[in-house]
């Protein structure tokens, strides 16, 4: 059984962080209670610029998914066909740190992997070409 009580935990963070996080949590949530991926392959896969698909027609895009990278400027979830809601690759990045120091917390021995590919995230949106 996957152990997915961090969630609760990571809810809280989110929700004090200000920022606008429905649809990445929901993204997270499901993806990992269908066992679609684990968080630390979630978040590496963020690293590598790929956003995720929890089930068909729910999903987000990051720059990898694009036909043009260089026209990525926001994360885009979507429901369906239909783009739900956008959120600045700033305040993603600020979410996904979030994410890997709860997930972190919870399962110490992954701790090094989950916070490098957060690094690795940070790095990848920093840097002036995508």
């Amino acid at each position: 059984m996957i152990d997915l009580s961090w969630l609760e935990q990571l809810r809280k963070h989110f929700s004090s962080s200000g920022l606008e996080y429905e649809d990445l949590y929901e993204i997270i949530k499901k993806s990992l209670s269908m066992g679609k991926i684990n968080f630390p392959a979630f978040i590496y896969e963020a690293s590598r610029g790929f956003g995720f698909c929890a089930s068909e027609g729910h999903f987000y895009s990051l720059d990898q998914d694009w036909d043009d990278p260089k026209a990525f400027n926001e994360v885009s979830f979507f429901q369906g066909e239909v783009e739900t809601s956008s959120i600045p690759v700033a305040d993603y990045i600020a979410l996904m740190k979030i994410a890997a120091d709860v997930y972190s917390d919870y399962f110490p021995d992954e701790k090094d992997g989950v916070l490098n590919s957060a690094k690795r995230l940070e790095k990848r949106y920093s840097s002036p070409a995508v």
